[in-house]
């Protein structure tokens, strides 16, 4: 039988192609996925996205704030929310596998009716995620140590845990890394399709952002070096493993 594809879901501005592009290959490679293994869509060109036809969503992360007044949001910014908030409803509905990293994963609280909060802004760094009991109990993030470390950086964070949702993973300094909604809806807070090299096309294009100040490239590329982001980015694998054989063209 034909296996279901993945589906990734652009949803940073063309403007950051490098950074988009960047994003695909990841969890292409860290979910051992081939091009003909998912299907990539720019949400700013509003593409037409039915979720029940594919194994499982991938929605990136983003630069856009959901929390932005709605005079000072691009024509593509207000795309891009409202193609993703139309993928969430289905999603959601139906509990249809799906993995939001940061962006994504703040989006399924706005869809759930909870408010982000400013409240654990952190700058672009590395944390140790800490994995909850509930965590140790799921089968994507029992998979994992007790503590890893990731790579973040959001100005935005759940602050209200939404409804049927567990938390998965904390840190210090900010509770809610890492979500899971229903059985099938995972959001996480930092990246686990980043490593070292993938920070590196970022840097020069977030120097001076509200993720880091003017000046800060060597004290960031100081503070993220040196770390195993293996078990990071098997979050990605994880969640490609458990839904990809699940799922087969006119399964329900």
């Amino acid at each position: 039988m034909t296996m279901k594809r993945f589906a990734f879901l652009a949803a940073r501005p063309s403007t950051a192609a490098d950074i988009r592009e960047d994003e695909w290959d990841a969890v292409k490679r860290f979910g051992n996925l081939s091009d003909d293994d998912m299907v990539y869509f720019s949400l700013e060109d509003r593409p037409h996205i039915d979720p029940t036809e594919y194994a499982g969503i991938f929605v990136s992360g983003s630069q856009y704030g959901f929390v932005d007044e709605h005079d000072i949001k691009t024509p593509e910014q207000i795309a891009t929310e409202e193609v993703l908030f139309a993928v969430n409803d289905i999603v959601l509905e139906h509990d249809i596998p799906y993995l939001g990293l940061c962006y994504g994963h703040q989006s399924l609280a706005v869809s759930l009716n909870e408010e982000l909060t400013g409240d654990y802004f952190e700058e672009l760094t590395t944390v140790h995620i800490e994995v909850t009991e509930e965590g140790k109990k799921d089968p994507i993030f029992g998979r994992l140590p007790d503590s890893f470390p990731a790579i973040l950086g959001h100005a935005e964070s759940i602050g209200v845990v939404p409804r049927d949702t567990v938390v998965l993973a904390s840190s210090p300094n900010c509770p809610v890394q890492a979500i899971r909604h229903r059985n099938n809806v995972y959001g996480v807070q930092f990246h686990p399709e980043i490593d070292v090299e993938s920070l590196e096309i970022r840097l020069d294009y977030y120097n001076g952002s509200k993720y880091f100040a003017p000046g800060e490239l060597d004290v960031v590329r100081a503070r993220t070096s040196g770390f195993d982001y293996s078990s990071a980015t098997d979050i990605i694998r994880g969640f490609v493993d458990t839904y990809r054989d699940r799922s087969t063209e006119g399964a329900s």
